[in-house]
């Protein structure tokens, strides 16, 4: 069972009957004149996160963060969180202190308020946030069609990258920030809620959340390499620690900037629209008609990945 096996598993055996449930990245329930967007994420020690390279305060902010960015990949504002916290015995008042100013960070700089949660004693470190959103017009991931553009909001692989430097000992701040520190791309979010036809966040890598994408909507997908938006500074870095920079662009994960999906005859408006915010995306392929397949391209001839992303699930399991 894999992930998508799971998410198919639970749709197939608890209906939810309010709106539209599991399979993306919020649920999202009619509400007033809009739709109630509720996402909700875990970080647990020693699987998503080491105390060796976060503070408790960057910690607290990153697992916020993560969970903003779900509803900034459904074109909404985030409103309100609850927060789940399993404290383990080697950290002290102190910390948990540390970590609650991370929350408070976190609060003033995205407009969101803490409305409750729990806390218990816990062998490791244990986070899980549920953030409510509210959008006027939500983006799903199920609304791609054939011929439909490909884009993405900015460049991957780089958090990837600062955490393996981290994991070898190797102290290089910007890459290193880049892995710690996330940017939800609310703005965006709420502009390509107003064109795309579909979207989703890139938590686990390129290849698999597209590939999530191109499922949900019943569609296949091309990608180029050529297209991908990787710069001089995370080539050279890349390559100075014998990684390979595509390689890292297309399945590492964590880097949550937006992929979506946008008819050709949108996307004008929708480059006019970033434009006078002085915002970019990139355009990176197509979808086609080959539903369920992702296949990417460099200079011309398919490219054979060594790994898809990151899934909690193994292979086989």
């Amino acid at each position: 069972m894999d992930e998508q096996d799971f998410v198919n598993f639970l749709r197939g055996n608890f209906e939810f009957t309010r709106g539209t449930g599991i399979g993306d990245d919020a649920s999202v329930v009619p509400f007033g004149d809009g739709f109630q967007l509720i996402t909700k994420d875990i970080l647990v020690e020693g699987v998503h996160f080491s105390l060796d390279y976060f503070s408790l305060e960057e910690l607290a902010l990153k697992s916020l963060a993560v969970n903003v960015s779900d509803i900034a990949a459904m074109g909404g504002d985030p409103q309100y969180f609850y927060v789940g916290i399993g404290f383990p015995p080697y950290l002290d008042e102190a910390d948990l202190r540390q970590f609650y100013k991370g929350l408070a960070a976190g609060c003033e700089k995205w407009g969101i308020e803490l409305a409750g949660g729990d806390y218990s004693t816990a062998p490791r470190l244990f986070i899980s946030i549920t953030l409510v959103g509210f959008a006027s017009k939500p983006v799903f991931r199920s609304g791609a069609r054939p011929g439909d553009l490909i884009g993405i909001t900015g460049s991957t692989g780089e958090s990837a990258l600062g955490l393996e430097l981290l994991k070898r000992g190797i102290r290089d701040p910007y890459f290193q920030r880049r892995h710690i520190v996330v940017e939800p791309e609310l703005a965006k979010g709420k502009l390509l809620a107003q064109e795309a036809s579909s979207m989703i966040d890139v938590s686990d890598g390129i290849a698999i959340d597209l590939k999530r994408l191109l499922t949900a909507s019943n569609v296949g997908g091309e990608i180029y390499v050529e297209y991908l938006p990787i710069d001089s500074r995370m080539r050279e870095a890349a390559s100075a620690h014998e990684l390979d920079p595509v390689e890292l662009a297309l399945t590492g994960g964590e880097d949550y900037v937006l992929l979506f999906t946008v008819p050709v005859d949108r996307e004008k408006t929708l480059r006019q629209s970033f434009g006078r915010l002085e915002l970019n995306y990139h355009i990176i392929g197509k979808a086609t008609s080959a539903a369920g397949t992702l296949t990417v391209f460099c200079e011309g001839a398919p490219l054979k990945l060594n790994r898809s992303g990151y899934d909690h699930f193994p292979q086989g399991g």
